[in-house]
């Protein structure tokens, strides 16, 4: 979910982090196939930045 709009890249993109650009028409979504461009369905403004950041993994074995 992006500024309050749900936004479906589809199962090859789950569980990976991308880049998304937001501007006051659009979503750009910058993945390993390209950037994709989504049109915004609501103006709320952004209220964070990172907001789920991924974990730290560690390499015990």
């Amino acid at each position: 979910m992006v500024v309050g709009q749900k936004v479906a890249l589809g199962r090859t993109h789950a569980g990976k982090t991308v880049t998304i650009e937001v501007t006051d028409t659009d979503l750009t979504i910058h993945t390993d196939a390209g950037p994709r461009t989504v049109r915004r369905t609501n103006d709320q403004p952004v209220r964070s930045i990172k907001a789920h950041r991924p974990g730290k993994v560690s390499n015990k074995t």
